[in-house]
């Protein structure tokens, strides 16, 4: 009998099933992905340019900037901080979603190469996406990019960034984020919600590799800014209006569920979606009925027309 139900066309998904996370096999993903990246142009009607820009303690930090292509208007800014369990590069299924969001929704687009753990632990990561938008806004003119009005969105661990960075800023008085816009993040170190006791096989991710991840993330402990690692913990005053979206099958479902009741006991705006028979990374099948649909959701949000 079938443990894990998952919608029909996301079944090519459930090969994926790992339960180990080792270095060689992160070393030759990467390897993989960033050679695919290197020959990943932008969509069509789309353009993009690199800067690179000072990251956390001064070090060069590689963005892109994708925008429409002859679009002379300022825009609205999204900064988009891509998943991959703080250990993984971002991959065409990252800039390919990220373009569609975009062109729709009339934004303009910063993506940014942070440095990735075990070799870059935490608040690294964290630093180097803040410089990102610290950058965004001070060069906002020359970007064309409205800086009063910028969303952060991300994945899975682009997730637990955003809300982190939206965090950070909120705490030293830096750029003001409208919105924030999180796809199955990590939100929670303690990891301890009854999904990820109930997932520790699911196909793509689960609570082994969380735990793992975790493991490399704070390897060097987390500097007592441990609200920046695992925002759950923080007081969540005055946070941006968020956009929350979860997989059923994921060991991540109920922190972000928890973290969304959070918000909202703080007044914050939250619109939340909470797909079904899918599993963490479920929107990289780009043909499915189902992910055409939640990223025309992510797209309202954009546009501020989510119910």
């Amino acid at each position: 009998m079938e443990k894990y139900h998952v919608d029909k066309q996301l079944r090519i998904l459930k090969p994926l099933r790992f339960k180990k996370y080792t270095k060689t096999r992160r070393l030759f993903a990467n390897l993989v992905i960033n050679l695919t990246m290197l020959f990943t142009k932008p969509k069509r009607g789309m353009k993009k340019r690199t800067f690179i820009i000072r990251g956390y303690q001064h070090k060069k930090v590689k963005v892109y900037v994708y925008e429409i292509k002859k679009d002379e208007s300022i825009r609205p800014g999204l900064l988009y901080i891509h998943g991959g369990g703080f250990q993984m590069e971002g991959t065409p299924v990252h800039v390919g979603m990220m373009q569609d969001m975009i062109r729709a929704s009339k934004h303009r687009a910063v993506y940014v190469k942070y440095r990735l753990a075990p070799k870059h632990p935490f608040p690294t990561a964290l630093m180097d996406a803040y410089h990102a938008l610290l950058w965004m806004v001070e060069h906002s003119d020359f970007l064309k990019i409205d800086p009063k009005n910028i969303t952060l969105a991300g994945d899975s661990a682009g997730g637990n960034l955003c809300a982190s960075v939206a965090l950070y800023a909120r705490d030293h008085k830096g750029p003001h984020i409208k919105k924030q816009l999180l796809i199955y993040p990590v939100i929670d170190v303690r990891q301890t919600s009854d999904s990820m006791k109930m997932f520790d096989d699911t196909p793509m991710w689960n609570s082994v590799l969380n735990k793992a991840m975790w493991e490399q993330y704070l390897k060097n402990g987390d500097l007592g800014m441990l609200k920046y690692a695992s925002p759950i913990l923080a007081d969540l005053h005055d946070m941006p209006k968020t956009y929350i979206e979860t997989a059923e099958f994921d060991c991540l479902r109920d922190e972000a569920i928890d973290y969304a009741r959070k918000l909202e006991s703080f007044g914050v705006p939250v619109v939340e979606y909470h797909t079904r028979r899918t599993v963490h990374g479920y929107d990289a099948v780009f043909f499915s009925r189902m992910v055409k649909r939640m990223i025309a959701h992510r797209i309202d949000f954009l546009k501020d027309e989510a119910i």
